[in-house]
Parts: structure tokens; C-alpha cells; sequence
């Protein structure tokens, strides 16, 4: 075994969707885990392309002061191509994944919160003087109110945005089955609130072995685990794929074979 076979032999659902599942899959090859990819979602966007189009325009023409996004998806869905503007509004990112996404598109990101989740990302804001504050806030249907309450309590103006839902990823239901049903599954990812919503309903009713440990990004996604009644979770202490695949490595460790 080689210092980076830290998973050998590890069989780990990955129930990112099909355009996000990659990174984690190659993160947990490279360990020697052979990842199992079953996107249980997909995204559904809410808004016209001619909507979205006016979003990107309005941030680059600082209609707000603050933009603040929860997720890379927002990201990618609103936020142009940054061309130099110094009157455009600031950006604010939930965590490394988010402020990556916008980097990717030339935009400099505030620092970030010091733990990756809607709490901290709100105490990170309310160091600044918000009142007055006109702050557009990005993000997925249904998202938690913790943070534009916050924003709103100490006086910011904030639009929020519903941009897109994921919903079941249909076509995945019969994959989904098939690996639930392999005794060799040692672990079961979820890296969002969302992939558990979907995940049940795809499963139907697959019940997730005792043996199978069930890991979580973060709290919020444990605690949606743990509504949908799946309990023995781990939950990476760094809320990030790093953090998940670290902790994975800490819990399971490889597979030795004599």
C-alpha cells in the first residue's frame, strides 16, 4: 500500500450530480477507493435565461452593494465573467467551493466565515456596518432563512433570489437500487440537505445496511440525514470535499488484505 492508498479497496457512493460528482470521485481514486457515482439530483432552473442575463448585468452594474452566495451553483448560474468594473458590488461566499467558483470567473471574494455554513457566514457579515445595505442573496428554493434574517435584523436591504430546485434524478432509480443492494458498499456520501431529500425518494424502499456508514459535508446535511431517519453518521469537521474525504480516511481507512 502506498502513503496515498489511504481507501484501498473502499467501495463510496457518490450522490453529487452528474456535473459535480468528478471532483469527489477522483478525490477518493486517488486513495485507492473505487467510487460508485449515482447522481440523485439534478437542477432545475426557476428563472428565464433573460432573467438570469439581467442578474449578471445588475451585479456588474452594482444595483447592490453586497452580493452573497450560499452555493457554487448560484455562482455559476448569475454571476458574469468579471471585466474590471471598480464600482462593482462586493462578493461574499458561504465556503472554499463557492469562492472557487467565482474566482473561476475573475471575481475577488471577502474573506470567508470561519466554518462553512449560514451561522458563520452571517457573523462574518455582521462585522460590517450592514444597515442600509442593499444586498442580493442568491440561492436554491427553500433555502434556510438564517441569513437574510440576520442581514435584515441589523438593517440590510436584501433581495433574495430563488434561482433553481434540484429535484430526483429519475433515470438513477434502478442504479441507486442495484447499489444498495451490493454487499461490498462500505460508504455512502452526501455533500448537500438536498442529495438526502433525493436520495430518499429515489430509494423508496431501500432500507441503507447497518454495516454501510453514512458521511455528511457538514451539520446541516447530517441533520437532514438525520430527519430522514438515518442515523451512525459521520460528519466531516471541515465542511468542504476535503474535509469529508479526510475524515473518511480517519473513520474507514483501507481495506488490508494479508
Amino acid at each position: 500500500m502506498t502513503p496515498r492508498e489511504t481507501l484501498l479497496g473502499r467501495r463510496i457512493l457518490v450522490t453529487r450530480t452528474s456535473d459535480q460528482a468528478d471532483e469527489l470521485a477522483e478525490m477518493l481514486s486517488s486513495r485507492g477507493a473505487e467510487p460508485l457515482s449515482v447522481p440523485v439530483m439534478r437542477l432545475e432552473r426557476l428563472l428565464t435565461a433573460e432573467q438570469f442575463r439581467e442578474l449578471g448585468e445588475g451585479i456588474s452594474a452594482r444595483q447592490w452593494d453586497d452580493v452573497v452566495f450560499t452555493s457554487a451553483n448560484a455562482v455559476r448560474l448569475v454571476l458574469p465573467r468579471f471585466e474590471g468594473s471598480t464600482t462593482s458590488a462586493r462578493i461574499f461566499a458561504i465556503g472554499p467551493g463557492t469562492a472557487a467558483a467565482a474566482a473561476e470567473l475573475r471575481w475577488s471574494v471577502e474573506s470567508l466565515p470561519e466554518s462553512f455554513v449560514a451561522e458563520s457566514l452571517a457573523e462574518r457579515l455582521l462585522k460590517e456596518q450592514m444597515a442600509g445595505r442593499r444586498l442580493l442573496l442568491p440561492c436554491a428554493a427553500g433555502a434556510r432563512s438564517v441569513l437574510p434574517d440576520a442581514l435584515q435584523r441589523a438593517g440590510a436591504e436584501v433581495e433574495v433570489a430563488a434561482l433553481y430546485q434540484m429535484r430526483p434524478e429519475e433515470g438513477s432509480r434502478e442504479q441507486l437500487a442495484g447499489v444498495l443492494s451490493d454487499p461490498g458498499l462500505d460508504c455512502i456520501t452526501f455533500a448537500s440537505a438536498s442529495a438526502v431529500v433525493c436520495f430518499q425518494e429515489l430509494a423508496g424502499g431501500h432500507v441503507i445496511p447497518d454495516e454501510v456508514l453514512v458521511a455528511c459535508i457538514g451539520p446541516i446535511t447530517a441533520e437532514a440525514a438525520r430527519l430522514a431517519g438515518i442515523d451512525a453518521l459521520l460528519v466531516a469537521r471541515e465542511h468542504t470535499l476535503s474535509g469529508l474525504v479526510s475524515a473518511l480516511e480517519l473513520h474507514l481507512g483501507p481495506i488490508i488484505r494479508e
